[in-house]
């Protein structure tokens, strides 16, 4: 009897210790929310090709997901290694809460990766991840959100929320600056332009209050199956982007960018004429004006004349429950010439999820900001966001 209580004992302590060892944490964010658009295209973004061709414009409510966070839920599991090594792993997936359903793109398109982290030498990642230029570019005004953010299509600085068939080096931080890397390689054999990418941040915090961030990323045009080279089958494509974030008092946030994107037909140099080369400004404010009140403000605009004004007002229930609203104006791209044949993209009243498997509303684009022109369209939208 003393035996079996002493094995029992002994078994029980292996699993607690056992357990300390590795963990793994489930967690998820749902963004539900109503709005009144004006001023929406009637037309879908095929017939708008052209700066030309005339816009049916119409109003309406809708519900719509996503407009501030991204509705997801995923899974983080660390094991420790010892020596100041652990392995972890990173599995995310979107949640529409309009229908139920997942991201067309497949059911863990936000994250699916396993990385070694040192606790000296920094944490390398392989697997599909978040583009570092997206995750450095969402944090550079102090209340942003997914509206807000759409600059980076607009001007189509961004290569892609998230990089496939990637490796990605995060540095430890070192003198107040943390540093990441990242590689998507294109799984074909010698083929080097074939859809490869490269993304990179840099966010400095070495002067008190006052945050420095710089970005990057590229996307080499895909050659098309007995083609010799890649012009004329897919875009190249890069962006850039540089923040300041200044914390004027504890309660009071500022910060600014500005960011570049060219997309041209894989020519050897310049923009061809059918491709974009534009650039956008934008300014921010955050003012924290109770422990449960955050108030926000952003202006964006391109060097194709889009506007956005961007007004958030957040109230804590709890600190995993907010009731929010937002108030966006934009204004359409008015000059169009140095895009060619294309468009000019202008800013979406409200942003949605980009799945093709279910529009968050029929008249906005899959992607918010995409071709969203010529109209002049507004939203006035209030939700509630709960986190676990």
């Amino acid at each position: 009897m003393k035996k079996s209580l002493f094995a029992l004992a002994a078994l029980g302590a292996f699993a607690t210790a056992a357990q300390a060892q590795s963990t793994v944490t489930l967690y998820g964010t749902f963004d539900t929310s109503v709005a009144y658009l004006t001023g929406l295209q009637a037309a879908t973004a095929s017939t708008i090709t052209n700066a030309s061709n005339s816009i049916t414009t119409g109003d309406g409510f809708g519900y719509i997901d996503g407009s501030w966070a991204t509705s997801s839920w995923g899974m983080r599991g660390s094991e420790d290694l010892g020596g100041g090594m652990k392995a972890n792993f990173h599995l995310e997936s979107d949640t529409l809460t309009n229908t139920g359903n997942t991201h067309s793109s497949g059911l863990f398109r936000r994250a699916a990766n396993v990385s070694l982290a040192d606790a000296k030498l920094g944490e390398v990642f392989l697997g599909r991840r978040g583009n570092a230029y997206i995750i450095a570019t969402g944090q550079m005004l102090p209340v942003q959100g997914n509206t807000a953010h759409q600059w980076r299509n607009v001007i189509f600085s961004s290569v892609g929320d998230q990089i496939s068939n990637s490796i990605t080096y995060a540095t430890p931080t070192i003198m107040a600056t943390n540093v990441v890397v990242q590689y998507g390689m294109n799984n074909t054999v010698n083929n080097g332009d074939d859809g490869t990418m490269f993304a990179a941040h840099l966010v400095n915090k070495s002067i008190n209050d006052l945050q420095f961030t710089a970005a990057y990323n590229n996307m080499k045009a895909a050659v098309a199956a007995g083609q010799a080279s890649a012009a004329n089958t897919a875009a190249n494509r890069e962006g850039y982007a540089v923040g300041l974030k200044y914390k004027v008092t504890p309660a009071i946030e500022v910060g600014t960018l500005y960011a570049h994107g060219r997309n041209n037909d894989a020519t050897s140099t310049g923009v061809a004429s059918n491709g974009i080369s534009s650039g956008v400004g934008g300014f921010g404010v955050g003012y924290q004006a109770t422990p449960n009140i955050l108030l926000g403000a952003n202006y964006a605009k391109t060097t194709f004349q889009a506007q956005m004004t961007n007004l958030q007002a957040h109230y804590m229930l709890s600190k995993r429950t907010r009731i929010y609203s937002q108030i966006t104006l934009t204004q359409a791209a008015k000059g169009n010439a140095q895009l060619g044949t294309r468009a000019a993209s202008g800013f979406s009243p409200i942003a949605c999820n980009s799945s093709s498997s279910s529009a968050c509303w029929s008249a906005l684009p899959g992607t918010a900001g995409f071709q969203n022109v010529p109209t002049n369209a507004n939203g006035y939208n209030i939700g509630v966001i709960h986190t676990f």
